[in-house]
């Protein structure tokens, strides 16, 4: 059997396992009348989360009113993400990234971009990390940054928590979502980025997009009486 179809196999299981647990939670959506609002206009924006709360948030977004696309490495794990989010009916944009600079020095960087770029001009929005492998994890880059100015396209972070879950050991955190209990999606207030904005400007909006991750991650698990 070779790894492709490896891939594609587990990814069902893990599509259907995710499916499952979602529909299973007591879920809390807290400022849905943000990303609402976008797709009522029909206004593209960056969906921006921390790397470890991946698996509950696809789900949350409404195809119907806007397309999603979401960077995806094409290193690691990045096969068989790319495999997953497909089943959520999310388009792929494959390209490595890094803290700093999305990828742009790195094989496929530049085109990754680039093609962020014009998704977001042409009215679909797009999904990615703030945080990049191998981390260190909670630290924001400053390529999203990058992107909401050289696209004009807003920043919306979001954050994800359930009450039964595993957090792993490792650079991000990750965090395994089980079945049942309580979940919690928090989102915040959109960041924009002027097209003219200095270096300065940018690492300041840089550390408040941090500080809006962390202090909507806190929330969602306050909104489910999780202590921090």
């Amino acid at each position: 059997m070779n790894k492709l179809l490896i891939v594609k196999i587990l990814s069902l299981i893990f599509y259907i396992y995710l499916k499952f647990v979602s529909y299973t939670i007591r879920w809390n959506l807290n400022h849905y009348d943000i990303p609402e609002s976008y797709w009522k206009r029909k206004k593209p924006f960056i969906w921006v989360h921390w790397h470890g709360q991946s698996l509950m948030l696809p789900g949350k977004w409404d195809h119907n009113k806007q397309k999603l696309f979401a960077l995806v490495s094409r290193h690691g794990d990045g096969n068989f993400i790319a495999s997953l989010l497909s089943k959520y009916k999310i388009q792929l944009i494959r390209g490595a990234g890094n803290p700093k600079k999305l990828g742009i020095k790195e094989k496929g960087g530049a085109m990754a971009l680039r093609s962020m770029i014009k998704t977001l001009k042409s009215g679909s929005s797009v999904a990615l990390t703030a945080d990049q492998p191998p981390g260190p994890g909670k630290i924001c880059g400053l390529g999203v940054i990058s992107l909401a100015k050289m696209s004009g396209a807003a920043i919306i972070p979001v954050a994800a928590a359930t009450s039964n879950r595993y957090e792993f050991n490792n650079w991000d955190n990750f965090t395994l979502n089980f079945p049942f209990g309580r979940g919690s999606i928090v989102w915040g207030n959109p960041i924009k980025v002027k097209s003219n904005a200095s270096s300065d400007e940018m690492e300041e909006i840089r550390q408040f997009l941090e500080d809006q991750l962390n202090s909507i991650s806190v929330e969602a698990r306050e909104n489910i009486d999780i202590r921090k």
